[in-house]
């Protein structure tokens, strides 16, 4: 095992019952405590497949799966797996199962079986972390869908994850939720120290991450820093992605002669090379 892995997966192999192709081929990575990683890939590249393997919802058929050294094919890790690795998923609505938000946040303690005044505490405390306090009371079905993800989220919080998976979770957002979600996300990284995973289609969610890996026709194609992965932007375009809006503007100015950094990836990033190159002529 790779020293101070949280997850590791070797070998993984996986091919849905009926299906003509592997939707996954000899996957190996393993992500390390307190890490945020970003896994992207065009649809039907498996990155789903690959999410779902993060906390025992698929099984490999091929190679292992372990969660601090708890393999996910053992029945006596199950339990114990999946409230070490919370889930988020594309859907909102599909993930709240109660009408009330801070009754919803504490249906997963009390199914773990946490006595009435730890609930209590724990709800309280998931609420303030997402910053939503004051909706503790709402009915759940009124809130936006950021608001609902933010809920979703506080409910894995009082279940004490380790582990944040978010699967496409910003996917049916607006902007406006997909910053709400991706600046409590950040936070729980920062503050916590919460291990984060975001299986995304939007390439600027990657940009934040610490390592970012690509897969491709269920094979995993490249990893590396985000700057190391969206440099390759030829590697990208066989893997039939997109580098970022601000990675291809940046390389747009610098093929129009422009002495811009490689560096620069984002938009403040992009703007004090600007600023630094208006400034020098």
């Amino acid at each position: 095992m790779t020293p101070n892995a949280l997850i590791e997966i070797v070998n993984v192999g996986f091919q849905y019952a009926g299906a003509e192709k592997v939707a996954l081929k000899n996957i190996s990575l393993s992500i390390q405590k307190g890490e945020v990683i970003a896994i992207v890939g065009h649809n039907g590249s498996g990155k789903s497949t690959l999410c779902k393997m993060l906390n025992a919802l698929l099984l490999p058929a091929e190679g292992t799966v372990t969660v601090d050294g708890m393999d996910t094919r053992d029945e006596n890790n199950l339990l114990e797996i999946r409230r070490r690795v919370g889930m988020v998923f594309q859907n909102p609505d599909n993930q709240l199962v109660t009408t009330i938000v801070e009754e919803d946040v504490g249906f997963g303690p009390e199914n773990l079986g946490v006595p009435p005044a730890e609930i209590r505490a724990r709800v309280d405390a998931a609420l303030n972390e997402v910053e939503m306090t004051a909706y503790a009371e709402k009915a759940s079905h009124a809130l936006s869908g950021g608001q609902k993800q933010r809920v979703a989220i506080a409910g894995l919080l009082a279940m004490q994850p380790e582990v944040l998976v978010l699967d496409e979770a910003t996917a049916m957002l607006d902007p406006r939720g997909r910053e709400e979600v991706l600046s409590t996300v950040k936070k729980l990284n920062r503050e916590r120290g919460m291990t984060v995973v975001m299986i995304t289609q939007f390439m600027e969610e990657a940009l934040g991450a610490d390592r970012v890996f690509v897969l491709s026709e269920g094979r995993l194609v490249m990893e590396g820093t985000p700057k190391e992965v969206f440099n390759e932007r030829v590697l990208l375009e066989k893997s039939r992605l997109d580098a970022p809006a601000f990675v291809k503007l940046r390389d747009e100015l610098i093929s129009a002669g422009l002495p811009i950094s490689h560096e620069a990836m984002t938009c403040d990033s992009l703007a004090e090379e600007l600023s630094r190159v208006l400034r020098s002529e």
